[in-house]
């Protein structure tokens, strides 16, 4: 193969002095050289060590060899592709954000990268192989430095290192004929260009021999269900930001103020504390449009009266948080208000009690919708005669979504491992009970009429520990007297 190969040299002493030239440079994303503030020698994200990386590949190898693919083939060949840059219009981009598999098995922060995991002698053996961009001048002065092969070997410990354009040739030259088990990534295409010419590569040389294509998500979303200290730290990191963050936007809260421009008090402070960027774009919902889940306009003027419901959360270094609270607008919660927030907040602190090792999600789930169940009765949402059935419809329509979700690199972390899954230590999920109440909702109690149209969501980041769970954002203000000493009152909200 042509390109650049980077291996050791037979000197040690040569092979030591060209490593440390390659990582004495600036290559395009935080290294101990250039940020001893934040790394240290050998990591590649805070606090996570380049053999952690090395480790998450052999363990994805490991599983691979519980398969009936792996069992019955001895040459596989996994492939994972990085994200490309996205444009907002003609050649103006968003900022990069890496394709979390790639960033998982890596710890590479460039676009347009891809890593080939080649085994030929029994599983979990294996060498890993990146391909990356090539350092090139004139782009580096337009966009910032870059690894090169060279550098993203060194840097990530990769065992070879080649320029992406040679990619294609490489898959139709070494493996379209040679009878390997491919796996890849065929529920979601994440670099459609790289995609093609993976294709391409593999499948048309008339004279291919692929033994059967295999996807590999299930397997490495189980490996990333369960976190590493190192993870957990940067997860707790996120999710104290995000709860300080919080505490400055309720303060800052008023009537007349856009909901945009909460949001950008939320995202100034996560920033200021150390997030690189918000999770996801935030919700922030004045009014009955909190009745609308996933609303993220956020152009409208909150009102006196009114409670503003905030889903935001921040990304600390790959890691998210995802932390909802509801409060009043005007400081203040109604008498209606109030009884439906606590409503909403025993059973996200009952929900939270009952997370430990053995349950499911599904199962915190149809408890928390027998809880709320129970709520909207004593309330007068609901009448206390319904049958099954009616309650059946109401709690599908007050309470529309799941309890919580898987959380990690992603907002809705590893999406293909099943709610059923038992929980056990190192997992992360969200508790987030919520009810909506229609504008038009048939109400039993003159304090009832008060929550129509109002829409309250409470949610919280939770670790699975031996003995029970640990909240990751526990200094997030939740209760109706600590939200209302921080906005203090009408008078400063």
């Amino acid at each position: 193969m042509s390109g650049c190969l980077i291996r050791w040299l037979p000197w040690r002493q040569s092979a030591v002095l060209v490593h440390m030239r390659l990582l004495s440079r600036d290559i395009g994303q935080p290294t101990a050289y250039t940020h001893p503030h934040l790394l240290k020698e050998e990591e590649l994200l805070p606090g996570i060590h380049k053999s952690e990386f090395l480790e998450r590949r052999r363990n994805l190898m490991r599983e691979m060899a519980t398969t009936q693919a792996g069992k019955t083939n001895k040459k596989h060949l996994v492939i994972v592709p990085g994200a490309p840059v996205q444009y907002m219009s003609g050649d103006v981009p968003y900022r990069f954000h890496q394709g979390t598999d790639l960033l998982y098995m890596t710890g590479f922060q460039e676009p347009d990268a891809v890593l080939l995991l080649e085994s030929t002698g029994g599983l979990p053996e294996h060498k890993s192989i990146l391909y990356v961009r090539p350092r090139d001048p004139h782009r580096e002065l337009w966009d910032g430095p870059r690894a090169g092969p060279d550098g993203a070997a060194a840097f990530t410990g990769v065992t070879e290192a080649y320029n992406i354009d040679e990619l294609g040739a490489h898959l139709e030259q070494k493996y379209s004929k040679m009878g390997f088990s491919v796996w890849y990534c065929t529920e979601e295409y994440v670099h459609p260009d790289h995609d093609d010419v993976i294709i391409n590569s593999l499948t048309n040389s008339p004279h291919s021999h692929i033994d059967n294509v295999h996807t590999y998500t299930q397997l490495l979303h189980k490996l990333r269900l369960v976190k590493s200290p190192a993870e957990l730290n940067l997860m707790r990191k996120a999710g104290q930001i995000a709860a300080s963050a919080f505490r400055e936007t309720m303060h800052s809260t008023r009537p007349d103020v856009m909901e945009y421009q909460l949001e950008s008090v939320f995202e100034h402070h996560c920033k200021m504390k150390g997030a690189q960027t918000l999770s996801f774009p935030p919700v922030v919902a004045g009014g009955s449009r909190a009745n609308c889940l996933h609303y993220i306009a956020n152009n409208r003027e909150l009102r006196a009266g009114d409670l503003v419901l905030f889903d935001a959360g921040c990304e600390y270094h790959g890691y998210v948080s995802d932390v909802t609270r509801t409060w009043p607008v005007s400081g203040q919660f109604t008498a209606g208000q109030r009884e439906l927030y606590e409503a909403v907040l025993r059973v996200k602190q009952a929900s939270i009690k009952a997370s430990r090792p053995g349950v499911t999600l599904n199962q915190l789930n149809r408890s928390a919708a027998n809880m709320i169940s129970s709520e909207l009765q004593a309330l007068g949402l609901v009448p206390r005669n319904s049958s099954a059935s009616e309650l059946t419809q109401a709690i599908n329509k007050l309470f529309p979504h799941h309890l919580g979700h898987f959380l990690g690199m992603d907002t809705h972390d590893t999406p293909t491992v099943d709610r059923d899954t038992v929980l056990s230590p190192g997992m992360v999920i969200t508790i987030e009970p919520g009810v909506y109440v229609p504008r038009d909702w048939h109400v039993l109690t003159k304090t009832a009429k008060e929550m129509l149209g109002t829409g309250i969501r409470i949610e919280d980041d939770v670790v699975i520990t031996e003995s029970g769970c640990e909240v990751l954002n526990a200094n997030c203000p939740q209760t109706v007297a600590e939200i209302t000493e921080l906005c203090g009152g009408l008078a400063k909200c």
